[in-house]
């Protein structure tokens, strides 16, 4: 079994994932207190399934970018994590990519080529990156890296579409501020979904997808073999 743990925005997500199938999830609002009670509420969510730490083969871990607080707390739990179980495979995750392949389906139904997907980084603006959807359902990658995280101002993304050379009708966009892009770029697809903060489940997911298909995820700057913070910029806790 996997799980999966994620806090790059304001909550703390939580997944249990056999290789076919969720078992169980977890969201819970964060402020101030992750560093206290992530560990516990990862034991009593383990509890809760009836298993252990023992029972887990795999720890997949959202790198960031975003909440700095949160990148580094999720991040040393899950070294402790492996410290005491050190037989625990641990995957690290670019957290943007995680949130794209929460909307990798839709982006298809929309017959979008690209996803660009947004993190608030806490200081008024965003965390972005673009992905390039691939249509062919089994194929090894469900998107690739198109380009670097950038941070941007909202208002700027029409600007960012003109810099990379993204047609708007092929773009879904996902993630913070979507709500305030509707109607404000002509042609421009926002994601339908409720919740669209990175999450444990998409990271899980996304980590499942390579490791059941044997993929070599060396340098595709989405997933990574060891527990590494994204900061883009000179970090400050929030």
């Amino acid at each position: 079994m996997f799980i999966s743990i994620e806090s790059s925005s304001s909550d703390l997500s939580v997944a249990l994932l056999g290789k076919e199938r969720l078992i169980d999830r977890l969201t819970i609002p964060i402020k101030n207190e992750l560093s206290e009670i992530i560990i516990p509420t990862i034991k009593n969510f383990l509890t809760h399934n009836g298993i252990t730490f023992k029972d887990i083969s795999t720890l997949v871990v959202g790198c960031g970018p975003g909440s700095f607080t949160g990148i580094r707390v999720v991040v040393a739990a899950a070294k402790g994590i492996q410290i005491s179980n050190d037989y625990m495979k641990v995957i690290g995750i670019n957290s943007l990519a995680a949130l794209a392949m929460s909307v990798l389906e839709e982006a298809r139904e929309k017959n979008c080529r690209y996803i660009i997907s947004s993190i608030d980084t806490k200081r008024g603006d965003i965390f972005v990156q673009t992905f390039e959807v691939n249509n062919i359902v089994k194929s090894e990658f469900p998107f690739s890296v198109i380009n670097e995280i950038e941070i941007l101002e909202i208002q700027n993304l029409k600007n960012y579409l003109l810099t990379h050379k993204l047609i708007t009708k092929n773009v879904l966009f996902t993630g913070h501020n979507s709500e305030l892009l509707k109607n404000k770029i002509i042609n421009l697809k926002t994601s339908i979904q409720d919740n669209q903060n990175s999450n444990a489940l998409s990271a899980g997911k996304l980590a499942l997808h390579f490791i059941d298909k044997n993929i070599d995820f060396k340098n595709t700057g989405i997933i990574f073999n060891s527990l590494k913070p994204i900061y883009i910029r000179s970090p400050e806790i929030n």
